[in-house]
Protein backbone atom coordinates (compact mmCIF):
# COMPACT_ATOMS: atom_id res chain seq x y z
CA UNK A 1 0.00 0.00 0.00
CA UNK A 2 1.31 3.37 -0.93
CA UNK A 3 2.58 5.43 2.06
CA UNK A 4 0.48 8.93 2.43
CA UNK A 5 1.49 12.10 3.74
CA UNK A 6 -1.85 14.49 4.80
CA UNK A 7 -1.42 17.95 6.18
CA UNK A 8 -3.58 19.19 8.59
CA UNK A 9 -3.72 23.10 8.65
CA UNK A 10 -4.26 24.52 12.07
CA UNK A 11 -7.63 25.21 13.13
CA UNK A 12 -7.75 29.50 13.83
CA UNK A 13 -9.32 29.16 17.89
CA UNK A 14 -11.53 31.43 18.94
CA UNK A 15 -10.01 33.01 22.39
CA UNK A 16 -12.16 35.59 24.74
CA UNK A 17 -10.24 38.79 25.91
CA UNK A 18 -11.54 40.34 29.25
CA UNK A 19 -14.76 42.14 28.42
CA UNK A 20 -15.89 39.28 26.21
CA UNK A 21 -14.11 40.71 22.87
CA UNK A 22 -12.68 37.68 20.85
CA UNK A 23 -9.15 37.32 19.16
CA UNK A 24 -7.78 35.04 17.25
CA UNK A 25 -5.08 32.35 17.90
CA UNK A 26 -2.66 33.75 15.30
CA UNK A 27 -3.09 37.60 17.11
CA UNK A 28 -0.71 38.27 20.25
CA UNK A 29 -2.12 40.54 23.05
CA UNK A 30 0.37 42.94 22.95
CA UNK A 31 1.17 45.47 25.85
CA UNK A 32 4.07 48.77 25.70
CA UNK A 33 6.07 50.15 28.65
CA UNK A 34 7.09 53.49 28.83
CA UNK A 35 9.37 55.50 31.07
CA UNK A 36 10.81 58.73 31.76
CA UNK A 37 12.85 59.62 34.73
CA UNK A 38 12.42 62.86 35.58
CA UNK A 39 9.37 65.09 34.98
CA UNK A 40 11.09 68.11 33.47
CA UNK A 41 9.35 69.15 30.47
CA UNK A 42 12.37 67.55 27.74
CA UNK A 43 11.28 64.59 30.03
CA UNK A 44 7.96 64.93 29.31
CA UNK A 45 7.69 65.78 25.52
CA UNK A 46 9.87 62.29 25.48
CA UNK A 47 7.32 60.53 27.30
CA UNK A 48 4.56 61.68 25.36
CA UNK A 49 6.33 60.67 22.19
CA UNK A 50 6.96 57.39 23.47
CA UNK A 51 2.68 56.69 24.47
CA UNK A 52 1.82 58.49 21.14
CA UNK A 53 3.94 56.16 19.01
CA UNK A 54 3.07 52.72 20.44
CA UNK A 55 -0.37 53.70 20.56
CA UNK A 56 -0.74 54.35 16.81
CA UNK A 57 1.86 51.29 15.53
CA UNK A 58 -0.07 48.34 17.52
CA UNK A 59 -3.87 50.07 17.20
CA UNK A 60 -3.19 49.90 13.17
CA UNK A 61 -1.27 46.17 13.84
CA UNK A 62 -4.06 44.08 12.60
CA UNK A 63 -2.03 40.94 14.14
CA UNK A 64 -2.24 42.64 17.48
CA UNK A 65 -4.60 42.59 20.63
CA UNK A 66 -3.20 45.86 22.11
CA UNK A 67 -3.71 45.24 25.65
CA UNK A 68 -2.59 48.89 26.61
CA UNK A 69 -0.04 51.34 27.58
CA UNK A 70 1.91 50.67 30.70
CA UNK A 71 3.88 54.13 32.01
CA UNK A 72 6.33 55.45 34.72
CA UNK A 73 7.05 59.21 34.73
CA UNK A 74 9.79 60.45 36.70
CA UNK A 75 10.78 57.22 37.74
CA UNK A 76 14.43 55.72 38.11
CA UNK A 77 14.80 52.38 35.85
CA UNK A 78 17.82 51.00 38.03
CA UNK A 79 15.09 49.23 40.35
CA UNK A 80 11.79 47.47 40.34
CA UNK A 81 10.58 49.36 43.77
CA UNK A 82 8.81 52.35 43.30
CA UNK A 83 8.00 51.47 39.16
CA UNK A 84 4.43 51.00 40.22
CA UNK A 85 3.02 50.56 36.31
CA UNK A 86 5.85 48.07 35.73
CA UNK A 87 5.25 46.21 38.53
CA UNK A 88 1.72 45.57 37.35
CA UNK A 89 2.65 44.96 33.90
CA UNK A 90 4.93 42.16 35.01
CA UNK A 91 1.98 40.79 37.24
CA UNK A 92 -0.05 40.91 34.19
CA UNK A 93 2.11 39.37 32.43
CA UNK A 94 2.41 36.12 34.97
CA UNK A 95 -1.39 35.77 34.99
CA UNK A 96 -1.53 34.94 31.30
CA UNK A 97 -2.77 38.76 30.00
CA UNK A 98 -0.01 39.79 27.92
CA UNK A 99 1.97 37.58 25.26
CA UNK A 100 4.72 40.21 24.39
CA UNK A 101 5.65 43.55 25.82
CA UNK A 102 7.40 46.31 23.30
CA UNK A 103 9.40 48.87 24.94
CA UNK A 104 11.41 51.14 22.99
CA UNK A 105 14.87 50.47 24.31
CA UNK A 106 16.38 48.35 26.96
CA UNK A 107 17.47 51.49 29.11
CA UNK A 108 13.40 52.16 29.41
CA UNK A 109 13.03 48.74 30.50
CA UNK A 110 15.27 48.50 33.00
CA UNK A 111 19.36 50.23 33.63
CA UNK A 112 19.64 46.85 36.24
CA UNK A 113 21.20 43.87 34.74
CA UNK A 114 20.46 41.84 37.27
CA UNK A 115 16.67 43.06 37.19
CA UNK A 116 16.99 43.34 33.28
CA UNK A 117 17.90 39.44 33.25
CA UNK A 118 16.11 37.63 35.26
CA UNK A 119 12.52 39.19 34.48
CA UNK A 120 13.32 38.59 30.41
CA UNK A 121 14.15 34.97 31.45
CA UNK A 122 11.50 34.26 33.92
CA UNK A 123 8.90 35.63 31.31
CA UNK A 124 10.25 33.59 28.73
CA UNK A 125 9.67 30.60 30.38
CA UNK A 126 5.69 31.19 29.90
CA UNK A 127 5.89 32.03 26.38
CA UNK A 128 6.01 36.16 26.76
CA UNK A 129 8.06 38.34 24.53
CA UNK A 130 9.54 41.41 25.51
CA UNK A 131 10.72 42.99 22.14
CA UNK A 132 13.00 46.35 22.04
CA UNK A 133 12.77 48.28 19.52
CA UNK A 134 16.04 50.03 19.35
CA UNK A 135 17.95 47.33 19.43
CA UNK A 136 15.51 45.19 17.26
CA UNK A 137 15.86 42.47 19.80
CA UNK A 138 13.43 39.44 20.88
CA UNK A 139 13.73 38.08 24.16
CA UNK A 140 12.10 34.52 22.24
CA UNK A 141 14.73 34.53 19.97
CA UNK A 142 17.98 32.00 20.95
CA UNK A 143 20.86 34.27 19.60
CA UNK A 144 19.81 37.19 21.21
CA UNK A 145 20.50 36.70 24.60
CA UNK A 146 24.19 37.47 24.46
CA UNK A 147 23.38 40.81 22.92
CA UNK A 148 20.20 41.91 25.42
CA UNK A 149 23.04 40.89 28.11
CA UNK A 150 25.85 43.19 26.76
CA UNK A 151 22.85 46.07 26.05
CA UNK A 152 21.99 45.49 30.01
CA UNK A 153 25.01 46.22 30.73
CA UNK A 154 26.20 48.99 28.59
CA UNK A 155 22.65 50.43 30.29
CA UNK A 156 23.55 50.12 33.40
CA UNK A 157 27.06 51.67 33.35
CA UNK A 158 25.36 54.28 31.15
CA UNK A 159 22.94 55.10 34.62
CA UNK A 160 26.24 54.72 36.80
CA UNK A 161 27.98 57.68 34.90
CA UNK A 162 24.89 59.28 35.02
CA UNK A 163 24.11 59.10 39.01
CA UNK A 164 28.14 60.40 39.02
CA UNK A 165 27.40 63.22 36.82
CA UNK A 166 24.18 64.14 39.12
CA UNK A 167 25.79 63.99 42.18
CA UNK A 168 29.21 65.56 41.27
CA UNK A 169 26.87 68.83 40.06
CA UNK A 170 23.98 68.65 43.08
CA UNK A 171 26.69 68.22 45.66
CA UNK A 172 28.18 71.57 43.76
CA UNK A 173 25.10 73.08 43.38
CA UNK A 174 24.36 72.69 47.49
CA UNK A 175 27.06 75.15 48.32
CA UNK A 176 24.49 77.42 47.26
CA UNK A 177 22.96 76.54 50.49
CA UNK A 178 19.53 76.04 49.54
CA UNK A 179 18.53 74.47 52.52
CA UNK A 180 15.99 71.31 53.02
CA UNK A 181 13.57 72.42 54.94
CA UNK A 182 11.58 68.93 57.09
CA UNK A 183 8.21 69.50 58.42
CA UNK A 184 9.27 69.07 62.15
CA UNK A 185 11.59 71.92 62.06
CA UNK A 186 10.07 74.16 65.86
CA UNK A 187 11.26 77.72 64.89
CA UNK A 188 11.72 77.92 61.20
CA UNK A 189 9.97 78.11 57.99
CA UNK A 190 10.96 78.82 54.41
CA UNK A 191 11.23 82.13 53.00
CA UNK A 192 8.36 82.22 50.41
CA UNK A 193 10.58 84.77 48.54
CA UNK A 194 14.27 83.33 48.69
CA UNK A 195 14.50 79.31 49.11
CA UNK A 196 17.66 80.16 50.46
CA UNK A 197 15.98 81.89 53.43
CA UNK A 198 14.86 80.99 56.48
CA UNK A 199 12.14 82.76 58.21
CA UNK A 200 11.49 82.74 62.44
CA UNK A 201 8.45 81.57 63.44
CA UNK A 202 8.08 83.68 66.59
CA UNK A 203 6.02 81.79 69.31
CA UNK A 204 7.80 78.42 68.14
CA UNK A 205 11.30 80.70 68.21
CA UNK A 206 10.45 81.05 71.96
CA UNK A 207 10.00 77.65 72.92
CA UNK A 208 13.63 76.88 71.17
CA UNK A 209 14.86 80.04 73.13
CA UNK A 210 13.39 78.00 76.67
CA UNK A 211 15.04 74.38 75.37
CA UNK A 212 18.71 76.07 75.28
CA UNK A 213 18.58 78.31 78.10
CA UNK A 214 17.63 75.40 80.40
CA UNK A 215 19.91 73.22 79.03
CA UNK A 216 22.96 75.40 79.40
CA UNK A 217 21.68 75.89 83.14
CA UNK A 218 22.38 72.20 84.05
CA UNK A 219 18.81 71.04 83.28
CA UNK A 220 18.73 67.68 82.05
CA UNK A 221 16.89 66.50 78.78
CA UNK A 222 14.40 64.67 81.12
CA UNK A 223 13.59 67.80 83.37
CA UNK A 224 13.22 70.25 80.28
CA UNK A 225 10.65 67.63 78.72
CA UNK A 226 8.68 68.08 82.07
CA UNK A 227 9.20 72.04 82.07
CA UNK A 228 7.76 71.65 78.58
CA UNK A 229 4.82 69.64 79.15
CA UNK A 230 3.83 71.93 82.57
CA UNK A 231 3.99 75.20 80.83
CA UNK A 232 1.76 73.35 77.70
CA UNK A 233 4.12 74.03 74.76
CA UNK A 234 3.54 72.09 71.87
CA UNK A 235 6.15 70.38 69.53
CA UNK A 236 6.72 71.07 65.73
CA UNK A 237 3.74 68.27 65.04
CA UNK A 238 1.60 70.02 67.14
CA UNK A 239 1.79 67.47 70.35
CA UNK A 240 2.13 68.34 73.96
CA UNK A 241 4.28 65.41 74.95
CA UNK A 242 7.70 65.73 75.29
CA UNK A 243 10.22 63.22 74.72
CA UNK A 244 14.19 63.83 75.47
CA UNK A 245 15.05 62.89 72.33
CA UNK A 246 13.30 65.18 70.84
CA UNK A 247 15.01 67.99 72.55
CA UNK A 248 18.40 66.70 72.01
CA UNK A 249 17.58 66.87 68.22
CA UNK A 250 16.72 70.40 69.10
CA UNK A 251 19.99 71.21 70.86
CA UNK A 252 22.15 69.59 68.27
CA UNK A 253 20.42 71.24 65.08
CA UNK A 254 23.08 74.24 63.49
CA UNK A 255 20.39 76.13 62.17
CA UNK A 256 18.99 76.93 65.67
CA UNK A 257 22.68 79.17 65.98
CA UNK A 258 21.99 80.26 62.10
CA UNK A 259 23.93 77.92 60.53
CA UNK A 260 23.35 75.30 57.96
CA UNK A 261 24.74 71.70 57.15
CA UNK A 262 24.31 70.25 53.75
CA UNK A 263 24.03 66.02 52.95
CA UNK A 264 23.44 64.77 56.34
CA UNK A 265 22.22 61.64 54.11
CA UNK A 266 23.77 59.95 51.21
CA UNK A 267 22.67 57.48 48.49
CA UNK A 268 25.09 54.57 49.33
CA UNK A 269 23.68 52.77 46.21
CA UNK A 270 22.93 54.26 42.83
CA UNK A 271 20.61 51.19 41.35
CA UNK A 272 18.60 50.40 45.01
CA UNK A 273 18.41 54.44 45.73
CA UNK A 274 19.27 53.67 49.85
CA UNK A 275 19.94 56.99 51.95
CA UNK A 276 21.63 56.60 55.03
CA UNK A 277 23.29 58.81 57.36
CA UNK A 278 26.66 61.14 55.84
CA UNK A 279 28.97 59.45 59.38
CA UNK A 280 32.12 60.94 57.29
CA UNK A 281 30.98 58.29 54.03
CA UNK A 282 31.00 61.74 51.76
CA UNK A 283 31.40 65.22 51.54
CA UNK A 284 29.43 67.80 53.56
CA UNK A 285 28.85 71.20 53.45
CA UNK A 286 28.73 73.80 56.19
CA UNK A 287 27.64 77.35 56.06
CA UNK A 288 27.94 79.80 59.04
CA UNK A 289 25.74 82.85 58.94
CA UNK A 290 23.60 81.29 56.12
CA UNK A 291 20.38 83.25 58.00
CA UNK A 292 18.77 84.95 60.78
CA UNK A 293 19.48 82.47 64.20
CA UNK A 294 17.47 81.99 67.52
CA UNK A 295 19.90 81.14 69.73
CA UNK A 296 23.31 83.66 69.68
CA UNK A 297 26.53 81.73 68.83
CA UNK A 298 27.91 81.64 72.56
CA UNK A 299 24.71 80.01 73.84
CA UNK A 300 24.88 77.53 71.55
CA UNK A 301 28.53 76.87 71.93
CA UNK A 302 27.92 76.44 75.60
CA UNK A 303 25.28 73.72 74.59
CA UNK A 304 27.34 71.90 72.34
CA UNK A 305 30.34 71.88 75.20
CA UNK A 306 27.97 70.67 77.64
CA UNK A 307 25.97 67.99 75.15
CA UNK A 308 30.08 66.61 74.16
CA UNK A 309 30.52 65.97 77.74
CA UNK A 310 27.38 64.33 79.08
CA UNK A 311 27.25 62.17 75.74
CA UNK A 312 30.63 61.18 74.79
CA UNK A 313 33.16 61.40 78.70
CA UNK A 314 30.70 58.68 80.10
CA UNK A 315 30.81 56.54 76.93
CA UNK A 316 32.04 53.01 77.54
CA UNK A 317 31.80 49.31 78.41
CA UNK A 318 29.61 49.95 81.00
CA UNK A 319 26.44 50.43 79.67
CA UNK A 320 24.54 51.90 82.73
CA UNK A 321 27.32 54.52 83.55
CA UNK A 322 25.19 57.17 81.83
CA UNK A 323 22.71 57.01 84.29
CA UNK A 324 24.83 58.12 87.43
CA UNK A 325 26.84 60.47 85.61
CA UNK A 326 25.95 63.85 85.94
CA UNK A 327 24.21 63.59 89.60
CA UNK A 328 26.71 63.97 91.54
CA UNK A 329 30.22 66.08 91.48
CA UNK A 330 32.56 63.04 90.81
CA UNK A 331 30.28 61.08 88.60
CA UNK A 332 32.03 59.68 85.88
CA UNK A 333 34.93 61.32 86.79
CA UNK A 334 37.10 58.44 88.06
CA UNK A 335 38.60 55.61 85.99
CA UNK A 336 40.02 52.62 87.32
CA UNK A 337 44.09 52.05 86.20
CA UNK A 338 44.27 48.75 86.74
CA UNK A 339 41.13 48.06 84.26
CA UNK A 340 39.55 51.15 82.72
CA UNK A 341 36.60 51.03 83.67
CA UNK A 342 34.74 53.89 85.82
CA UNK A 343 33.93 54.03 89.40
CA UNK A 344 30.28 53.70 90.89
CA UNK A 345 28.59 55.76 93.83
CA UNK A 346 27.49 53.44 96.11
CA UNK A 347 26.19 53.77 99.87
CA UNK A 348 27.99 51.26 102.38
CA UNK A 349 26.50 50.42 105.95
CA UNK A 350 28.54 47.57 107.18
CA UNK A 351 31.74 47.77 108.88
CA UNK A 352 31.94 51.28 110.01
CA UNK A 353 30.20 52.85 113.31
CA UNK A 354 27.98 55.11 110.71
CA UNK A 355 26.87 54.85 106.81
CA UNK A 356 29.88 55.49 104.55
CA UNK A 357 29.35 56.75 100.50
CA UNK A 358 32.02 55.50 98.48
CA UNK A 359 33.46 55.08 94.88
CA UNK A 360 33.89 51.71 93.79
CA UNK A 361 35.13 50.55 90.39
CA UNK A 362 32.53 48.85 88.09
CA UNK A 363 34.56 46.36 86.84
CA UNK A 364 33.95 44.73 90.47
CA UNK A 365 30.31 45.50 91.06
CA UNK A 366 29.40 44.14 87.83
CA UNK A 367 32.11 41.44 87.43
CA UNK A 368 32.13 38.23 87.60
CA UNK A 369 33.91 36.50 91.22
CA UNK A 370 36.27 35.13 88.81
CA UNK A 371 37.13 37.71 87.17
CA UNK A 372 36.12 41.14 89.25
CA UNK A 373 39.07 43.98 89.32
CA UNK A 374 40.53 43.97 92.28
CA UNK A 375 40.73 47.62 93.04
CA UNK A 376 39.82 49.17 96.11
CA UNK A 377 36.89 51.25 97.37
CA UNK A 378 37.59 54.62 97.86
CA UNK A 379 35.78 57.16 100.36
CA UNK A 380 33.55 60.17 98.74
CA UNK A 381 34.50 62.37 100.98
CA UNK A 382 38.17 62.35 100.95
CA UNK A 383 38.44 62.51 97.65
CA UNK A 384 35.57 65.94 97.78
CA UNK A 385 38.52 67.35 99.52
CA UNK A 386 41.25 66.53 97.26
CA UNK A 387 39.28 68.14 94.44
CA UNK A 388 38.75 71.68 96.36
CA UNK A 389 42.21 71.37 97.20
CA UNK A 390 43.32 70.59 93.42
CA UNK A 391 41.32 73.57 92.09
CA UNK A 392 41.40 75.90 94.47
CA UNK A 393 45.57 75.43 94.45
CA UNK A 394 46.45 76.13 91.10
CA UNK A 395 43.27 78.07 89.43
CA UNK A 396 43.09 80.44 92.21
CA UNK A 397 46.51 81.43 93.46
CA UNK A 398 47.15 81.25 89.66
CA UNK A 399 50.93 80.92 89.76
CA UNK A 400 53.58 78.61 87.57
CA UNK A 401 51.25 75.43 87.66
CA UNK A 402 48.05 77.68 86.44
CA UNK A 403 50.22 79.15 83.55
CA UNK A 404 51.12 76.12 82.16
CA UNK A 405 47.31 74.76 82.54
CA UNK A 406 46.43 77.61 80.02
CA UNK A 407 49.51 77.16 78.06
CA UNK A 408 48.58 73.80 77.47
CA UNK A 409 44.99 75.11 76.44
CA UNK A 410 46.36 77.44 73.64
CA UNK A 411 49.06 76.27 72.43
CA UNK A 412 47.47 73.77 70.04
CA UNK A 413 46.06 75.76 67.05
CA UNK A 414 46.67 79.17 65.46
CA UNK A 415 43.48 79.93 64.31
CA UNK A 416 44.65 82.44 61.70
CA UNK A 417 46.78 80.37 60.07
CA UNK A 418 44.04 77.79 59.88
CA UNK A 419 41.55 79.67 58.39
CA UNK A 420 44.52 80.30 55.80
CA UNK A 421 45.16 76.97 55.11
CA UNK A 422 41.15 76.43 54.69
CA UNK A 423 41.01 79.68 52.31
CA UNK A 424 43.56 78.17 49.99
CA UNK A 425 42.20 74.60 50.07
CA UNK A 426 38.88 75.70 48.93
CA UNK A 427 40.23 77.90 46.42
CA UNK A 428 42.43 74.68 45.29
CA UNK A 429 39.28 72.83 45.53
CA UNK A 430 37.24 75.72 43.07
CA UNK A 431 39.80 75.08 40.07
CA UNK A 432 39.16 71.58 40.53
CA UNK A 433 35.61 71.99 40.37
CA UNK A 434 35.70 73.99 37.09
CA UNK A 435 38.33 71.16 35.04
CA UNK A 436 35.70 68.38 36.47
CA UNK A 437 32.79 70.74 35.02
CA UNK A 438 34.57 70.50 31.91
CA UNK A 439 35.09 66.65 31.86
CA UNK A 440 31.63 66.11 32.16
CA UNK A 441 30.23 68.17 29.30
CA UNK A 442 33.30 66.63 26.90
CA UNK A 443 32.17 63.26 28.12
CA UNK A 444 28.48 64.05 27.44
CA UNK A 445 29.23 65.21 23.88
CA UNK A 446 31.88 62.92 22.83
CA UNK A 447 31.01 59.42 20.74
CA UNK A 448 34.92 58.03 20.53
CA UNK A 449 35.49 54.63 22.34
CA UNK A 450 39.02 56.02 23.54
CA UNK A 451 38.77 59.58 24.20
CA UNK A 452 35.15 58.56 26.82
CA UNK A 453 38.02 55.99 28.56
CA UNK A 454 41.02 58.92 28.73
CA UNK A 455 38.32 61.41 30.41
CA UNK A 456 37.23 58.85 32.46
CA UNK A 457 40.55 58.59 33.72
CA UNK A 458 41.23 62.15 34.21
CA UNK A 459 37.71 62.42 35.68
CA UNK A 460 38.70 59.76 38.54
CA UNK A 461 42.08 62.00 39.18
CA UNK A 462 40.54 65.09 39.52
CA UNK A 463 38.38 63.60 42.56
CA UNK A 464 40.68 61.78 43.96
CA UNK A 465 42.22 64.99 44.59
CA UNK A 466 38.79 66.63 45.53
CA UNK A 467 38.27 64.01 48.34
CA UNK A 468 41.76 64.96 49.53
CA UNK A 469 41.69 68.18 49.56
CA UNK A 470 38.13 67.69 51.11
CA UNK A 471 39.83 65.57 53.94
CA UNK A 472 42.24 68.63 54.48
CA UNK A 473 39.19 70.94 54.91
CA UNK A 474 37.71 68.42 57.62
CA UNK A 475 40.92 68.00 59.29
CA UNK A 476 41.98 71.58 59.61
CA UNK A 477 37.83 72.44 60.54
CA UNK A 478 38.40 70.49 63.07
CA UNK A 479 40.92 71.95 64.63
CA UNK A 480 39.00 74.99 64.10
CA UNK A 481 36.62 73.46 66.60
CA UNK A 482 39.00 72.48 69.28
CA UNK A 483 40.43 76.22 68.93
CA UNK A 484 37.08 77.94 69.82
CA UNK A 485 36.70 75.14 72.68
CA UNK A 486 39.51 75.80 74.19
CA UNK A 487 38.45 79.42 74.55
CA UNK A 488 35.17 78.42 75.59
CA UNK A 489 37.10 76.29 78.63
CA UNK A 490 39.35 78.99 79.35
CA UNK A 491 36.28 81.50 79.56
CA UNK A 492 33.79 79.12 81.76
CA UNK A 493 37.22 78.94 84.01
CA UNK A 494 36.53 82.15 84.66
CA UNK A 495 33.04 82.59 85.35
CA UNK A 496 32.96 79.60 87.35
CA UNK A 497 35.19 80.60 90.49
CA UNK A 498 35.03 84.30 90.60
CA UNK A 499 37.95 84.20 92.94
CA UNK A 500 36.45 82.00 95.47
CA UNK A 501 37.52 79.43 97.58
CA UNK A 502 35.96 75.55 96.77
CA UNK A 503 34.33 73.65 99.83
CA UNK A 504 33.07 70.16 98.99
CA UNK A 505 29.43 71.39 99.73
CA UNK A 506 29.73 74.10 97.18
CA UNK A 507 31.66 71.62 94.59
CA UNK A 508 29.30 71.27 91.64
CA UNK A 509 29.24 69.24 88.71
CA UNK A 510 29.67 71.93 86.26
CA UNK A 511 32.97 73.53 88.43
CA UNK A 512 34.34 69.92 88.46
CA UNK A 513 33.71 69.13 84.28
CA UNK A 514 35.07 72.70 83.80
CA UNK A 515 38.54 72.06 85.49
CA UNK A 516 39.09 68.62 85.75
CA UNK A 517 39.26 66.14 82.82
CA UNK A 518 39.71 63.00 84.80
CA UNK A 519 41.28 61.63 87.80
CA UNK A 520 42.41 58.21 87.32
CA UNK A 521 42.74 56.25 90.95
CA UNK A 522 46.11 53.89 90.90
CA UNK A 523 44.80 52.44 94.43
CA UNK A 524 42.61 53.24 97.50
CA UNK A 525 46.00 56.05 99.01
CA UNK A 526 46.71 57.36 95.43
CA UNK A 527 45.20 59.28 92.67
CA UNK A 528 46.11 61.23 89.63
CA UNK A 529 44.14 64.35 88.54
CA UNK A 530 44.62 64.65 84.52
CA UNK A 531 43.63 68.59 83.74
CA UNK A 532 42.10 69.33 80.56
CA UNK A 533 43.81 70.75 77.29
CA UNK A 534 42.57 72.41 73.66
CA UNK A 535 41.28 68.47 72.80
CA UNK A 536 37.51 67.18 73.17
CA UNK A 537 38.69 63.75 75.21
CA UNK A 538 36.05 61.32 76.23
CA UNK A 539 36.30 58.30 78.48
CA UNK A 540 37.36 55.99 75.80
CA UNK A 541 40.32 57.99 74.99
CA UNK A 542 41.32 58.45 78.63
CA UNK A 543 40.79 54.66 78.82
CA UNK A 544 43.38 54.12 76.19
CA UNK A 545 46.08 56.74 77.58
CA UNK A 546 45.50 56.46 81.28
CA UNK A 547 48.92 54.14 81.67
CA UNK A 548 50.56 57.21 79.59
CA UNK A 549 48.52 59.45 81.77
CA UNK A 550 49.79 59.01 85.00
CA UNK A 551 53.90 59.15 83.94
CA UNK A 552 53.66 62.53 82.63
CA UNK A 553 55.29 65.38 84.17
CA UNK A 554 53.79 66.41 87.34
CA UNK A 555 52.76 69.68 87.80
CA UNK A 556 51.79 69.68 91.24
CA UNK A 557 51.19 66.79 94.07
CA UNK A 558 50.53 66.94 97.96
CA UNK A 559 48.24 64.94 100.52
CA UNK A 560 44.70 65.30 102.03
CA UNK A 561 44.47 64.12 105.47
CA UNK A 562 40.53 63.48 106.67
CA UNK A 563 40.09 62.67 110.30
CA UNK A 564 38.13 59.63 111.67
CA UNK A 565 36.73 58.40 114.43
CA UNK A 566 39.23 55.78 114.63
CA UNK A 567 42.20 56.68 112.36
CA UNK A 568 42.96 59.20 110.18
CA UNK A 569 42.72 58.58 106.45
CA UNK A 570 45.31 60.25 103.74
CA UNK A 571 45.16 60.51 99.87
CA UNK A 572 48.11 61.58 98.07
CA UNK A 573 47.40 63.08 94.62
CA UNK A 574 49.38 64.35 91.82
CA UNK A 575 48.42 66.62 88.96
CA UNK A 576 49.32 66.22 85.29
CA UNK A 577 48.26 67.62 81.81
CA UNK A 578 46.33 65.72 79.07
Amino acid sequence: MERQVQIIAPRVKLKILCGNNPYLAHQKRVAAYCRVSSDKDEQQNSFDNQVDEWKKRLESDPSVIFVGIYADEGISGTSEEGRAEFQRMINDARSGKIDKIVTKSISRFARNVADSINIARELKTIGVEIYFDNEHISTLDPSSEMMFTLNAIMAQEESRHISDNVKWTFNKNKKEGIPMIPSNLLGYKRDPNNPKNLVIIPEEAEIVKLIFKLYTDEVGTNEICRILEKKGCLTSRGKTKWYNTTVEGIITNEKYCGDLLLQKSVTIDFLKHKRVKNDGLEEQIYIKNNHEPIVDRDTWDKAQLILDRNRNRFRGENKDSHKYASKYPLSGMIICLNCGDTFKRRHWTQGYPEPRIVFQCSGYVGGEPSQRCPSKAISEDILLKTTCEVINKIYLNKGTAYNKVIANIRKYHDEDVLQQQMDEAYADQRIIESEIDDIIKKKQSTTDDVEKIILDRQYRERVIEYQRLNKLIFDLSQKQQDAQYAKLRIKKMGETLKGEKLTPETLTKPIVEAFIQSIIVINKREVVFVLPNSEKANYMAIKEKRHDLINKEIIDDGDVKLDRHFRPEFLHYKVVMM
